[in-house]
């Protein structure tokens, strides 16, 4: 049985499907002030439209109350909830309160639908240091409190944070420190394994490519029924050439895959953005 601990990443999807096509429509129809125009462009994740609020409460799951009534969570982002240690997962909510409870700024939804729990996947664009309009995906991600999880929600914005996550990695911040959080290596098999239905970032050499009419695999290793697999629709590789990457192009690449292990024979990540995908070397 399902339970309220996984619901921040299930409804994710599901809200994805609804909010990808409105908000690109939205990306087009705002217009941004000269004056903010540089700002918005160096930070994506800055909210450009949107009426002001502030973050009175953030919930035992992480999950955003606005002084305006609306309830949310930030678009494109894992908490963690599914990788830290239930005992300390209070404390992690506790530093993500510490970071954004109170602050003010301009939110934006995006034109977006609530999901089931009548959350919005938001944009915030808060007054942090100095000041200056920060957004507050860079607030968490920089502090190892959240891992990019691009649902093709915000794509600008969930791409523009990978060089953030990475330091935040590489200092081992927040959650970086759990075991469940870690970067996988594609040859820690039955590590992947055990994070069947959760959410994990994985990395290694892709061996070889196999496009079929219906499918594209590619793969981290010679054992079709043991090794670690990512897998995409031909729809989804059209999304990657237009980033400029083609599968047959990854062949021999070390690459970096995310999104939630299915339980197969063999582990294997569906990639269904752009996003999901980030070439190394």
């Amino acid at each position: 049985m399902w339970t309220r601990r996984h619901r921040l990443f299930l409804c994710a999807p599901l809200a994805a499907l609804i909010v990808v096509g409105a908000s690109r429509a939205q990306t087009v129809a705002t217009v941004t002030p000269p004056q903010q125009e540089a700002t918005a462009t160096a930070d994506p994740c800055l909210a450009p439209g949107g009426a002001e609020a502030a973050i009175s409460e953030v919930t035992e799951f992480g999950d955003l109350k606005l002084s305006d009534g609306r309830l949310g969570r930030l678009a494109d982002l894992d908490l963690g909830v599914d990788s830290i240690a239930a005992g300390r997962w209070p404390a992690h909510v506790s530093a993500i309160r510490q970071v954004l409870s109170g602050l003010h700024g301009k939110v934006d939804e995006a034109g977006a639908f609530p999901d089931r729990w009548g959350r919005l996947p938001l944009r915030i664009s808060v007054v942090a240091e100095g000041n200056a309009a920060r957004s507050a995906h860079a607030l968490l991600v920089e502090k190892g409190l959240a891992r990019i999880w691009p649902l093709g929600e915000q794509d600008s914005c969930a791409g523009s944070l990978l060089k953030i996550e990475s330091e935040a990695r590489q200092k081992a911040l927040g959650l970086w420190r759990e075991p469940g959080s870690r970067l996988l290596k594609s040859d820690e098999i039955a590590a992947i394994q055990a994070m069947a239905g959760r959410f994990v970032i994985i990395e290694g050499r892709v061996v070889s490519v196999g496009e079929r009419p219906r499918r594209i695999y590619l793969n981290f290793g010679r054992d079709f029924r043991r090794d670690f697999t990512a897998t995409l629709s031909p729809r989804t590789a059209k999304l990657l050439e237009k980033a400029g990457i083609t599968p047959s192009s990854l062949r021999g690449q070390i690459i970096r895959v995310r999104g939630m292990v299915a339980a197969r024979r063999a582990p294997a990540i569906e990639i269904t953005s752009a996003g999901q995908l980030e070439v190394v070397r």
